[in-house]
């Protein structure tokens, strides 16, 4: 019902940080009609271009913070809201090139009254808009290194 919204079309840049780049962010929304804490993320996996991303790369950003791929399944006190966009950085050196990029999204999640995950899948393909600095907060958070 909301895979088409998975994959944001206002969030697909290069990040940059002290005059280079070191990834690019990919926004993402809830698959699901309902907010959900981070740890009931069972899978977030993301293709571009036909190369999966590994999730050592990613680092999940919502509203409330940002966490390392391998860590959420232990956040229980952020949640990722229907209305908002999640944001997935990924650590890539040098990000992407400056043209359009096939995007594919998968994202599983754990709710507590269903017996079988709830799933979300998008393909999309999207330009990469203009480099953006890193988002200060996620920095102080000490997350985005």
């Amino acid at each position: 019902m909301f895979e088409k919204y998975l994959i944001s079309e206002r969030t697909f840049h290069n990040v940059e940080k002290n005059d280079g780049i070191i990834g690019y962010a990919v926004g993402l929304r809830i698959p699901y009609y309902r907010g959900i804490t981070l740890s009931c993320i069972n899978d977030i996996n993301l293709t571009i271009n036909g190369e999966s991303v590994p999730h050592d790369a990613m680092t999940i950003v919502v509203e409330t913070g940002s966490f390392p791929y391998r860590e959420i399944s232990t956040v229980i006190n952020n949640r990722w809201e229907m209305t908002e966009e999640a944001v997935v950085f990924v650590n890539a050196p040098g990000g992407l090139a400056d043209k359009e990029h096939t995007i594919e999204a998968f994202v599983s999640l754990r709710i507590s009254y269903q017996p079988h995950p709830n799933t979300g899948a998008d393909k999309k393909i999207l330009k990469l808009g203009t480099t953006r600095n890193v988002d200060e907060e996620v920095m102080k958070n000490g997350r985005n290194n």
